[in-house]
């Protein structure tokens, strides 16, 4: 059985394309969790302990990459 992907509603992408805010807030919050992945790096301390962290540098700039993105797409 195909596991349902989770899409975003046509008239949600319609409307962040026309400005709408809340509509583009929906967007950023659907791509929060990838876009905190792609931002994740792993750090290791002088004892050899990793850590994984959010690089908030990465993160805004994909974040505002996404945002133009939205802005500039035509249906």
């Amino acid at each position: 059985m195909k596991k349902e992907k989770n899409l975003l509603p046509y008239t949600t992408i319609k409307a962040a394309t026309e400005s709408d805010a809340i509509a583009i807030q929906k967007i950023l919050k659907h791509y929060e969790g990838y876009i905190a992945k792609l931002s994740t790096k792993i750090l290791s301390d002088e004892y050899g302990k990793e850590y994984c962290i959010v690089d908030k540098d990465v993160q805004e700039q994909l974040t505002t990459a996404l945002l133009q993105m939205i802005l500039d797409f035509e249906i």
